[in-house]
């Protein structure tokens, strides 16, 4: 009984009527929220690459029963740089535009070619969508797929599964070039860069002088987001700091096989964090004592876009386009490349 008065007590002020909606309210949305992977700290572990290592095929990360759902073959000796792209296996147009487009050069049907494309999956759990994906890497045999469930809250396995790919099966290759499936990759310019270290600007250059590169537009000083509503939120134990230390946006990576080797082994060390690349070229680059280049002034940027479709900046000036480019505009700079026939292009 005095507890039921001392309730009513409580409740007959507004301010405590508002404190125990606010507090209602918070429980409900922390019971609705999206499952999460779990949450552990990430622990600062040095990685000393002296240390015997033990490549066990069917980890990757915490996952201790990985395989690959389609697999691809061994890179060519002749392979100068492996270019996976991280793309949704909805994203059926966006792939085509690219094989039809920069990824021309890097087909495996060109066997010759000193670049190899190859787009990188999870699982599905839609049985329609998953023979859909069998039947396009029977034409084309580009495709790549772990048994993790592919989305967005599995990026992390994505990447990593890039880098395990990279050091089993093509080391020998000097490059990896890791993109998003938005973006338009300057495949020729590329190919220029990797025939001619020496060439006045070229961001590949650190490649073939001190075989240690981590090229991409860095992301400096960005701060943690703790906000229940975003969609990239990290919880105070996930990560103590305020602002992760700098890292490359996923858009646009490009790997020594070196550096490759480094943060694929710290990663086979770390604890599952969500954020990809924070995690590979933020914290784990740190971790190993990797500085990260800065790809920015060879970025094609949407002001930049504009004056090249108007001819008023050379095609040799951008290495890799801004992300979040429509197939039209993939196709329009194929274009202006030559790389298609005006029959190609997506209505």
């Amino acid at each position: 009984m005095k507890l039921i008065k001392c309730l009513i007590s409580f409740l007959e002020s507004s301010s405590n009527v508002c404190l125990l909606l606010w507090m209602t309210l918070c429980v409900v949305i922390y019971a609705y929220l999206p499952n999460m992977p779990r949450i552990v700290s990430q622990p600062e572990i040095a990685v000393d690459l002296s240390m015997p290592y033990s490549e066990d095929p069917r980890q990757l990360i915490d996952l201790y029963n990985f395989e690959y759902i389609i697999e691809q073959p061994s890179c060519a000796p002749h392979t100068q740089a492996l270019i996976m792209v991280h793309s949704a296996p909805g994203n059926v147009d966006r792939r085509s535009a690219i094989r039809q487009t920069w990824g021309r050069l890097a087909t495996n049907s060109s066997s010759q070619s000193s670049l190899r494309l190859v787009f990188l999956f999870g699982t599905v759990a839609d049985d329609e969508l998953q023979s859909s994906l069998l039947a396009e890497h029977e034409q084309h045999n580009d495709l790549l797929q772990g048994n993790f469930l592919d989305g967005y809250y599995n990026l992390t396995y994505k990447h990593v599964m890039a880098l395990k790919w990279f050091h089993t099966r093509c080391e020998q290759a000097p490059l990896l070039v890791k993109v998003d499936d938005d973006i338009f990759l300057n495949t020729p310019q590329l190919q220029h860069h990797l025939r001619h270290p020496s060439s006045p600007w070229n961001p590949l250059s650190a490649l073939h002088s001190q075989r240690q590169l981590l090229l991409c537009a860095i992301n400096k000083k960005d701060r943690v987001a703790r906000s229940y509503s975003s969609k990239w939120r990290v919880g105070f134990r996930e990560y103590p700091h305020r602002y992760y230390p700098p890292f490359c946006p996923g858009f646009a990576v490009f790997y020594s096989s070196q550096v490759v080797k480094r943060l694929y082994f710290a990663a086979q060390r770390s604890n599952f964090f969500r954020l990809d690349d924070v995690l590979v070229t933020g914290i784990l680059s740190k971790r190993c004592n990797i500085t990260l280049t800065d790809l920015t002034s060879y970025v094609l940027y949407p002001n930049k876009l504009k004056l090249l479709l108007k001819g008023r900046l050379d095609p040799e000036e951008y290495l890799v386009s801004w992300h979040q480019m429509s197939s039209q505009q993939i196709f329009g700079l194929g274009q202006l490349h030559g790389m298609v026939n005006t029959t190609n292009t997506v209505k």
